[in-house]
């Protein structure tokens, strides 16, 4: 295959096609017979071809005394034909992109490092007027956050009308922290069994799981819809076991 045929392949054209093409180029005009006598292919096949090398704009086809001639457009049109095809393609991205995102949206996912990147999940996490619901160990997280932290965290979903729900690690902090009045009125807190340690702080929060992992000062936020709903599930299917 010589450079020239290697350079129409690019222009989606199988080789029979490219044949046919170069032959009616070289002649200008002419039949089926005469494409069939220049490019050494048969009639039959011709006929299996030439349609298709019309349909791409590269030739056109005039009828004379009821005989058919086909013969080339200028070379240069296979510029606009290929300004075309990008054009129809780029018109129909939008529509695709929005069939992918439908059908198949990947769930995002952050990861964050140290303490100043943790206590900022948590400010964050808190400025909602929905309700969050929260395995909570607090021996753990005031070894993180001292109380006054804590306070202006909880506070701030106060003011935003927000809720907390709390399934908590049974420990000394925790019995201090339910005593707390202030906070029963958007806290609710409910005491997990004495053999449920947990290192971690886990926070669902609108479409986000949000994992925080004392152990090793990161954090990982998953954005996900089902993975959420699952999570939830699981955690009111929790609260409602303890009494």
């Amino acid at each position: 295959m010589n450079e020239l045929n290697k350079k129409l392949k690019k222009l989606d054209l199988k080789d029979k096609e490219i044949q046919i093409y170069l032959a009616i180029l070289a002649i200008g005009k002419g039949t089926i017979s005469d494409i069939a006598k220049k490019s050494n292919i048969k009639r039959t096949t011709i006929y299996q071809y030439i349609a298709e090398i019309l349909n791409k704009g590269l030739i056109y086809k005039t009828v004379r005394n009821k005989t058919i001639y086909y013969s080339p457009e200028n070379p240069e049109k296979i510029i606009k034909i290929l300004e075309n095809k990008k054009r129809t393609i780029e018109a129909i991205i939008p529509e695709l992109k929005s069939l992918y995102s439908n059908s198949f949206k990947k769930p995002k996912i952050s990861f964050y490092e140290g303490r100043l990147e943790i206590k900022k999940i948590y400010s964050e996490a808190v400025e909602t007027h929905k309700n969050i619901y929260s395995y909570f160990s607090p021996q753990n997280l005031f070894n993180l956050l001292n109380f006054e932290e804590n306070h202006e965290i909880l506070m701030k979903l106060y003011k935003n009308g927000g809720k907390l729900y709390n399934l908590v690690e049974k420990s000394d902090k925790s019995s201090e922290r339910l005593k707390i009045k202030k906070y029963n009125k958007f806290v609710k807190s409910k005491l997990l069994p004495n053999d449920f340690k947990f290192a971690t702080d886990q926070l669902i929060v609108g479409d986000k799981l949000i994992l925080i992992s004392f152990t090793n000062l990161m954090a990982v936020i998953i954005k996900d819809k089902a993975i959420v709903c699952l999570q939830k599930n699981i955690f009111k299917y929790i609260w409602k076991t303890i009494k």
